[in-house]
């Protein structure tokens, strides 16, 4: 009898390191001196109005400290501002400059040309079919952390 589940947990480990050695990849050839991390910081950023570093530390579930250090060096690489927040004087909300945004974009872009050749073989029914069988077993297992949480 075969262990699905290991076969599951070996597919979705291994998507997961394949995107980010390809993500690192890109990163170097562009010339661009941070990890793949920092990559999904930005399209949090990008794509989140008003975005503070709560928020991220929140949806990356990273602590607080690690994401002030991210944010901190993306602000030193010159990627993103700090504006103030109208509403709360305590905090700010993060922009991607315009370089940031550049960047951004070309690591979107690439990412995407990555991620189009990955499923070159699959067709949208098959895509559509592993995306909603994903997403149930996405919502499956954050019901159970956060069950976990509260217990």
């Amino acid at each position: 009898m075969k262990n699905h589940e290991s076969e599951l947990q070996t597919l979705l480990i291994s998507t997961i390191n394949g995107l980010k050695i390809s993500m690192k990849s890109i990163m170097k050839e562009q010339g661009i001196p941070l990890s793949p991390l920092y990559f999904m910081i930005l399209k949090r950023i990008h794509d989140t109005e008003n975005c503070t570093a709560n928020f991220l530390a929140d949806v990356t579930e990273k602590d607080k400290g690690q994401i002030t250090r991210l944010v901190k060096e993306v602000i030193a690489e010159g990627l993103v501002i700090k504006r103030p927040n109208p509403n709360d004087k305590r905090s700010q909300f993060l922009q991607l400059t315009d370089s940031g945004l550049t960047c951004y974009m070309t690591l979107e872009n690439a990412d995407k040309a990555v991620l189009k050749e990955m499923r070159s073989e699959v067709s949208d029914e098959e895509l559509q079919q592993f995306l909603s069988v994903g997403a149930k077993m996405l919502t499956k297992l954050n019901a159970i952390n956060h069950k976990k949480e509260r217990g």
